[in-house]
């Protein structure tokens, strides 16, 4: 059976048995759950390096590199032999996610560099996510082209790999990123729905959908099979995207005048 499928790219960000504030944690229980579905219909998991080497693919990607991926879903994934893609923001590596909206008692730990390397060799693939993550939309060019080769430079040093995709933070971009994106080097840009005004460049736009706790068995299906769920998944994501996209957090974070 051909199953329709219009989305190939999951994206996580926690995976968990902690309780946490917000809606980014998956239970070890859902993501088990969510793998074997996943294979029970067919798919073969792959990083988005080696995409193309699969005839069914599907890529599981992880958004900031925390440790719980490697505490909670790293041995789920090596029982189906399933590599995934985190993307890692450099200078946050093995420390505590003091950049996002949580108070510091709430604040959680990024992979050190030994965990990303063990997964590296493990056939992972590790992309950036930029050194700070900043919405880079407004940045000066200078402090973008720091952000994006120095990001790289470091994933490269530290791994011994080269480094080919890049995910915006916030999922913040526009044609003048995507083009300073191409210019470091990167091949593939992790994006999220909804596909709209996408620049024409020499690299490869990767669209995913987020998994979050409150997706059930059949929100979930919709986001890869077109089913009645698909466009209420894409709407999901659009206004997660535009709750989350860095704006609140800037502005918070703006001195007093």
């Amino acid at each position: 059976m051909t199953l329709p499928v219009y989305n190939r790219g999951l994206v996580y960000h926690k995976v968990s048995a902690e309780r946490e504030w917000g809606i980014t944690t998956t239970t070890p229980k859902q993501f088990k759950a969510q793998i074997d579905l996943l294979r029970h219909l067919g798919f073969d998991f792959t990083t988005i390096a080696d995409r193309g080497t699969s005839d069914n693919p599907i890529l599981i990607t992880f958004d900031d590199g925390y440790s719980c991926i490697r505490e909670f879903a790293a041995p789920i994934l090596h029982e189906y032999d399933a590599p995934a893609t985190i993307f890692a923001i450099t200078d946050y590596v093995g420390k505590k996610n003091s950049w996002d909206y949580f108070p510091e008692a709430k604040q959680i730990t990024h992979m050190a560099w030994t965990e990303l390397r063990e997964l590296s060799d493990l056939g992972w693939e590790i992309g950036s996510h930029g050194s700070t993550h900043k919405r880079m939309i407004h940045m000066s060019q200078k402090m973008i082209r720091k952000e994006l080769r120095e990001s790289k430079l470091e994933l490269e040093n530290q791994l011994g790999k080269e480094i080919l995709t890049f995910c915006p933070p916030f999922n913040a971009w526009n044609s003048e990123l995507v083009y300073e994106i191409e210019q470091a080097g990167y091949r593939s840009i992790a994006i999220s729905y909804p596909l709209s005004g996408l620049p024409t460049w020499s690299g490869s736009f990767i669209p995913r959908l987020g998994v979050y706790l409150h997706d059930n068995s059949l929100m979930f299906k919709g986001k890869i099979i077109t089913n009645p769920f698909s466009p209420l998944a894409v709407f999901q994501q659009q206004v997660i995207n535009h709750l989350g996209d860095g704006k609140i957090l800037e502005n918070w974070l703006k001195p007093a005048k």
